[in-house]
């Protein structure tokens, strides 16, 4: 939910408390006031009929007032609330009376002022609509305020989260415009800090990871030479050609993994950058020749239906995606097996037979996942990473013998 509307929201909630509180106090200002304004009025009229009886010396007439009863004396004048029935709907109608004394000819009389009221029901109902008018003039008011500050107070916070959503960490750490407003500077400058550190510790742990790869290559390599030249001495000794192959061996598969764990590195790193849209199509039909002798060997016979499909994608890594796929699919193949590759503008499908593969399948996109060929699973592993840069989708699926890797493409 974006920050205006979670204001919005807060402030009506808010609101709502206080328009019962508001509606509640209002009911009592008008009800003080009517009772001021009528007892006023009353007040007025009954002056009135004494000045008109000192001039006159005479009572009013019984249709100006409400009543005179003989006899009664008030020594002050007295306020009173009463109901009357209204005959024509039944209902009891609050009024205002006041008792005020006059003495006429020697008797006490007393004159009955009355004045009708307004119900306490409308009342609370006049009270409510004038805090639900007030309320959405408050709400119109805060929208059409809110809306116009908040576009220019919060400028400088959306161009920083502008910056940041381009920002790489390969590029240089950006400059962010200075702002009016402190705590924006204040952001700006945490931020300015963190990204400086961070190229910091990436450049540090990409020099790291250069360095130690081409050490342990310029080893690896002596290691083999050496390995061979020990291997041509003891052509004779068996056992010694077992341990000395297996040692060939091994760091030859050691040599592959480095390669891989620092391809694995500069993709996450996203050093692999250089998008261009490119024929997915063409480097399949070029890839597929580079296994051409592993692939009669074995016998292994390939299918494919090859659509043309052009992707915005860098293209050493959609060289890579592809042999890590077709190396996979031959390396892990059976004897007299088969291939079938189908490309199409949403995805690309390889499917091969193989041995029959009990765990699960999606183990094998993890790092230094084996197989029962004991072959460390950093190829799938990087594919796997190529397609999160991508946001591909990627499956792998095993029904007995015959495996299938799918590559959807869904950010088409």
């Amino acid at each position: 939910m974006r920050l205006i509307k979670r204001t919005y929201l807060t402030t009506f909630t808010l609101l709502i408390p206080v328009l019962l509180i508001g509606s509640i106090f209002s009911f009592y200002m008008i009800k003080y006031i009517v009772y001021e304004e009528t007892d006023e009025h009353l007040t007025y009229e009954m002056e009135r009929l004494v000045e008109f009886h000192s001039n006159y010396g005479d009572l009013p007439e019984y249709h100006k007032v409400t009543e005179i009863i003989e006899g009664l004396r008030f020594d002050e004048p007295v306020f009173k609330d009463t109901l009357i029935l209204e005959l024509r709907d039944n209902e009891m109608i609050p009024h205002r009376e006041l008792y005020f004394s006059i003495n006429h000819e020697g008797k006490d009389f007393t004159i009955v002022l009355r004045q009708l009221l307004p119900g306490n029901d409308d009342i609370f109902e006049g009270a409510l609509l004038m805090m639900l008018g007030l309320l959405l003039l408050i709400t119109l008011f805060l929208f059409i305020m809110v809306n116009l500050i908040s576009r220019k107070l919060w400028n400088p916070f959306y161009k920083t989260l502008g910056i940041l959503s381009k920002y790489k960490i390969t590029e240089p750490v950006p400059v962010f415009s200075k702002s009016k407003i402190d705590e924006f500077n204040s952001l700006n400058s945490t931020i300015d800090e963190l990204l400086k550190k961070i190229t910091y510790d990436f450049k540090r742990t990409k020099e790291f990871n250069e360095n130690a790869s081409h050490e342990l290559q310029t080893h690896l390599a002596i290691i083999r030479l050496n390995t061979e030249k020990l291997l041509n001495n003891f052509q004779d000794d068996g056992n010694s050609l077992v341990h000395l192959q297996t040692i060939i061996n091994a760091a030859a598969k050691l040599s592959v993994a480095q390669k891989s764990l620092l391809l694995l590195s500069k993709i996450g790193n996203l050093e692999y950058n250089k998008n261009t849209n490119l024929s997915l199509s063409e480097i399949v039909n070029n890839s597929l020749p580079l296994f051409q002798e592993a692939i009669e060997i074995r016998s292994i016979k390939v299918k494919k239906a090859i659509e043309n499909c052009n992707l915005n994608i860098d293209a050493g890594l959609a060289e890579i995606m592809v042999n890590n796929l077709l190396k996979n699919a031959v390396k892990h193949n059976t004897q007299d097996g088969y291939i079938f590759i189908i490309l199409s503008q949403k995805h690309l499908m390889i499917e091969n037979s193989g041995i029959v593969f009990q765990d699960n399948p999606k183990a094998l996109f993890e790092r230094f996942a084996t197989g029962k060929t004991g072959n460390l699973g950093l190829g799938l592993a990087v594919v796997k990473q190529i397609c999160d840069v991508y946001n591909y989708k990627i499956s792998y699926t095993v029904d007995g013998n015959v495996h299938k890797i799918q590559v959807f493409f869904t950010n088409r």
